[in-house]
């Protein structure tokens, strides 16, 4: 019964892994329905990354601080560090779409009652993370492919607050869809995505569908511009720890 169940949510994300009805990408309850099973076929290496996004936080989460997931989706990403530290770190995760935010509710519902972990509806575009009571104290903070459908003139700024936020110490784990450093091999890296696309079941609609509703909503910037806005925040010790054609994770300390 299991196993036919998991088929019918593979069905459904093929479904409904295309648009809104408006014809953009939307982060609707059709979405947040299949959105797990999205992302495991979606985004290559998927669980290494989710893996070693814990084995980083395990390095830097304190006792009696903060943990944070900005664009937390789900609950899925923030699902082992939480797991890990229940009772050692109070937790934050926002998101803007609320059909996320009811399944991140429904994931973490016992720890939500025991007063560990808070979900939030939180528009980074109009509330950096200074806003609410999350603010400072944070030992952790985590964006796993958030920033990317945020507008690029609000990135520095949420970057910046996310730099206040942190403990000396602390450590912005960054996940994020990158662009190539030049457009020939940026075009190797989409050719070899899309091919993935195609072995786990997408078709040739179902990928330009997509393509097409993401057009203008997510906005990739290279691997380097990244680093560079860490930088300009005031990040000094910063590292790739995963990177996966055109996928990567970053890591960022606060001195």
């Amino acid at each position: 019964m299991a196993q036919h169940n998991k088929t019918n949510d593979k069905d459904k994300s093929i479904r409904h892994d295309n648009t809104s009805p408006q014809g953009k990408w939307d982060f609707n309850e059709d979405v947040a329905n299949v959105f797990t099973d999205m992302l495991e076929r979606s985004i290559p290496d998927y669980h290494t990354m989710r893996k070693l996004v814990d084995q980083v936080a395990e390095h830097f989460i304190k006792q009696n601080t903060r943990f944070v997931d900005l664009g937390c989706a789900n609950g899925l990403s923030a699902e082992g560090i939480i797991a890990n530290h229940y009772k050692d770190v109070i937790s934050y995760l926002s998101d803007v779409s609320e059909p996320m935010l009811e399944k991140c509710r429904e994931r973490y519902k016992k720890q939500i009652a025991d007063g560990y972990v808070h979900v939030t509806r939180l528009d980074l575009t109009k509330h950096a993370i200074g806003y609410g009571s999350f603010s400072k104290g944070c030992s952790v903070i985590l964006s796993c492919l958030t920033l990317q459908f945020i507008p690029v003139e609000y990135r520095q700024g949420i970057i910046e607050s996310v730099y206040s936020s942190l403990n000396k110490g602390g450590a912005f784990i960054l996940v994020e869809k990158v662009l190539g450093n030049s457009s020939e091999i940026g075009n190797i890296f989409t050719s070899i995505y899309y091919n993935m696309k195609r072995e786990n079941q997408y078709t040739e609609e179902q990928i330009a569908g997509k393509r097409k509703s993401l057009e203008g909503v997510l906005c990739p910037l290279t691997e380097e511009m990244n680093i560079s806005m860490l930088k300009m925040a005031g990040f000094r010790k910063i590292d790739t720890f995963w990177k996966h054609l055109n996928f990567c994770g970053i890591i960022a300390i606060k001195d």
